[in-house]
């Protein structure tokens, strides 16, 4: 160990080697917070852990206790994991410079292991982690038992084995002190086959550890995230909430947050802008859409902004979350608006944990945030808090069409057309209780 970490010292105090250290760890740094903020923000990663979010099942003093140590243990390996990059990624330079050995890829494997897991992992409990959900792990780190402390601590073992295997293979190299490849030399054969029992069995220990970890996974993916489920009409089985939209009507069905304040459930909202009516002799499906997607310019959007262009509408929505200034009344109702009222149930949270839109650091939540201070300043109280989460319903449908048509379909009692994938705060069943 300690012939180990002279190795690395002596690597790193070389100027190149040190350049690739900091620079590798500094993209990895940046890497990392740019995956966090695709689904909260610092300030609300931190806010959370200290008002109970992150352990809600316990009291707020315990669960405020468990909060901290969650984020003083993120923080901490997630800090030595850039760290163990950073240095990692200047020994497999040099070892790549100097060897030719097949062996350096098990180092270079250990390294690219540790890496992903670690990207993976970056998320929170709440908000839900971008790379998880977009291979449809929607509850995100929060339905491992550690909350994904477990990913941190493996990606962080696979990196420090890449550093152990890197800097044993250069302190070989260096004893040797030729140019030959490392193993090469005939009299480390009796070493090598020495050395192979222990280094398999650590290999294969890690490759069980995966193991463990994906099989808990889909243990837990399966308890907490049930599955869409295909349900005959004739069956009996749905329960239609509302009926099928028949006429042009300001209102729209979208989530709205319980009284517990972690599920939601399908709820009328009213809104600025009229909803058409479902054509008659139209697919089902298509019909759900015709509903729930708007289309054309409202009148009250600035510019080029229209329902039209939803990628251009999210961004310059967006641009106003930090440009427009509100008065005190003002902020103290827009801040109503996103703590209380609007939720992200599609993009991250679990079926019993919904994200409120404050908590959210996607663009399409930046862009319902920048849409209330919009609102708020032109119109003031001509429209009610209601109306305008009911109005940026409209806009959210256009972001994440898939969930808001599954939904209608669900509460007009005909989620057998497409099927109902539960997502943040669907509640147990996943189908918010119908």
């Amino acid at each position: 160990m300690r012939s180990n970490l002279k190795v690395i010292i002596s690597i790193l105090r070389e100027s190149a080697y040190s350049k690739i250290a900091i620079a590798s760890s500094v993209i990895f740094a940046l890497a990392l917070f740019w995956l966090l903020s695709r689904t909260t923000t610092l300030a609300s990663f931190f806010s959370m852990a200290w008002d109970g979010s992150y352990f809600s099942a316990f009291e707020l003093g315990k669960a405020r206790i468990l909060g901290v140590i969650y984020v003083a243990l993120y923080l901490l390996m997630t800090v030595t994991a850039i760290i163990a990059f950073g240095v990692s990624a200047a020994l497999l330079a040099w070892l790549f410079r100097h060897t030719t050995d097949a062996k350096n890829k098990n180092a270079a494997g250990w390294g690219v292991g540790g890496t992903l897991t670690s990207l993976f992992a970056s998320g929170c409990p709440v908000c839900g982690t971008f790379l998880l959900t977009l291979i449809g792990v929607s509850g995100g780190i929060s339905i491992f038992p550690l909350k994904g402390l477990e990913l941190k601590a493996l990606s962080l073992g696979l990196m420090l084995g890449s550093i152990a295997f890197a800097s044993k293979r250069i302190a070989k190299f260096k004893t040797k002190g030729c140019a030959r490849e490392v193993g090469v030399v005939s009299d480390s054969g009796a070493h090598q086959l020495e050395a192979m029992p222990r280094q398999k069995r650590l290999r294969h220990g890690l490759v069980w550890a995966i193991i463990a970890i994906l099989a808990v996974n889909q243990f837990l993916i399966g308890s907490f995230v049930p599955k869409a489920q295909s349900i005959s009409r004739s069956s009996g089985g749905l329960r239609a909430l509302f009926g099928i939209q028949q006429k042009a009507q300001r209102q729209i069905l979208a989530p709205k947050v319980n009284p517990d304040g972690k599920t939601t459930s399908i709820a009328p909202w009213p809104t600025i802008t009229e909803v058409l009516a479902e054509p008659k002799g139209l697919d089902p499906l298509e019909a759900a859409k015709v509903v729930m997607i708007a289309a054309g310019k409202p009148f009250y959007a600035p510019e080029d902004i229209s329902f039209d262009d939803p990628v251009n509408a999210q961004n310059r929505w967006g641009a106003f979350e930090t440009s427009i200034r509100l008065s005190d009344e003002q902020e103290a109702r827009y801040q109503k608006l996103i703590t209380t009222m609007m939720t992200c149930s599609y993009c991250c949270g679990g079926p019993n944990n919904v994200t409120m839109n404050r908590n959210c650091g996607c663009a399409h939540a930046k862009a319902v945030r920048g849409f209330y201070r919009y609102m708020i300043q032109a119109y003031g109280d001509k429209y009610s808090d209601e109306e305008l989460v009911g109005e940026s319903h409209r806009w959210y449908a256009l972001w994440y069409p898939k969930g808001m048509v599954e939904d209608y379909l669900l509460a007009t009692g005909r989620e057998d057309v497409v099927g109902h994938q539960s997502h943040g705060g669907a509640g147990p069943d996943g189908r918010h209780g119908l």
